[in-house]
């Protein structure tokens, strides 16, 4: 009689094997840049991510914060879980864990490789943003320091503030990110993914800010979450910055300069403030001491008390547990091709510099004026 069942054919261990040989060759094919732009960028992991955002979509809180809460309470039962095990001496059970472990871990680093590793090989954003190389000096770092604090001051001027003087956004949450959808769409170009990004408050983003986080791009669900205990003027690019990830782009200093250069060009004064606050903030880290001084001496005393302001609001969440995270942050990104690791946050000046030769060649008007005006006093 022929039986109806039949023996696995792979061992427990056979089947890691093969899994880690295809995480493996996921890489591998994820590090060769043409396939990175091409098979996976513009191909099947930005129809995942549609897909993924799709469904993300339709859950109006965070799933990467309940996913988060999830892994904490399962990595804490398996700890218990695995403890009772060995005291029991049940060591065939544990092996089965082990191996269950092993294989969701290397399913991960397989969606992993898929959905966002690929990402870091692409071409830099400078191009999709329509911003020509320049080449970089310490003239050209003053000079485009200088104008972005005369815009910063002049646009400060027309904004609404509260008693402690922060800006009123005249967004909320949801119309912002229509605005800077429409960033993305006005560019026209292919490089960017199609899909508009719907980004989501984080419920616990206080808990968020004592980890030194302000926005997570969460690729397993294709979602941008954004903190929202942060000071009102960093909200918009901080939301620019995690949509940018969801349109394609993985390196920091990437999005930092999509978001600098959408919230720069924007036609909202809040957007537009926004990223005007944190370009300044940029360039004039950039300077050396006695320049740094003297240009920081010309913003408004509007502006440089929201600074302080956002630098007393950061104070209160530093601690051991803000340092632990931007640890392992930093090793993430190293991990992934980023030398800089979290420096790569701030590798934006070159972006701004030439962006700056754009908007004071090509406009007289809202966004430029006579070069003279920036010479050396």
């Amino acid at each position: 009689m022929q039986t109806l069942f039949y023996k696995n054919r792979f061992t427990r261990l056979q089947k890691l094997l093969l899994a880690a040989i295809a995480a493996a060759i996921v890489w591998l094919l994820s590090e060769i840049p043409v396939l990175a732009e091409h098979l996976f960028a513009r191909g099947i992991t930005r129809a995942l991510n549609f897909l993924l955002g799709k469904i993300s979509a339709l859950f109006p809180f965070s799933l990467y914060e309940l996913t988060a809460f999830l892994l904490i309470f399962g990595a804490a039962a398996l700890v218990v879980g695995v403890v009772l095990l060995l005291k029991n001496r049940q060591f065939a059970r544990l092996k089965i864990w082990l191996y269950r472990l092993a294989m969701a871990g290397l399913c991960v680093l397989i969606s992993f490789g898929i959905l966002y590793a690929p990402l870091y090989q692409r071409p830099s954003v400078q191009s999709a943003l329509g911003l020509e190389e320049s080449v970089l000096t310490e003239e050209k770092v003053y000079l485009a320091a200088r104008y972005y604090v005369q815009e910063l001051n002049d646009l400060s001027e027309r904004m609404e503030r509260d008693g402690q003087g922060n800006i009123i956004p005249s967004l909320s949450f949801s119309q912002t990110a229509d605005e800077l959808n429409k960033s993305f769409s006005a560019l026209g170009t292919s490089y960017f993914a199609f899909f508009e990004v719907r980004p989501k408050p984080v419920a616990f983003s206080v808990l968020m800010s004592y980890l030194g986080i302000t926005g997570i791009y969460f690729p397993f669900y294709a979602e941008a979450n954004i903190n929202t205990n942060v000071p009102a003027y960093t909200l918009p690019v901080t939301m620019a910055h995690e949509m940018t990830h969801a349109k394609g782009v993985s390196q920091e200093g990437e999005a930092n300069v999509a978001a600098f250069v959408l919230c720069i060009r924007s036609e909202n004064d809040t957007i537009r403030y926004s990223g005007l606050m944190s370009a300044a903030a940029s360039m004039i880290n950039a300077l050396p001491e006695e320049e740094h001084e003297e240009v920081y001496g010309l913003l408004s005393e509007e502006v440089k008390r929201e600074y302080r302001n956002a630098n007393e609001h950061y104070d209160k969440y530093e601690g051991i547990i803000d340092t632990l995270s931007s640890f392992f942050n930093d090793l993430f990104l190293k991990a992934n091709g980023v030398p800089g690791g979290t420096r790569s946050y701030s590798d934006t000046v070159g972006s701004l510099v030439s962006l700056w030769e754009q908007l004071n060649t090509h406009s007289k008007g809202r966004l430029g004026r006579p070069f003279g005006m920036y010479e050396r006093d």
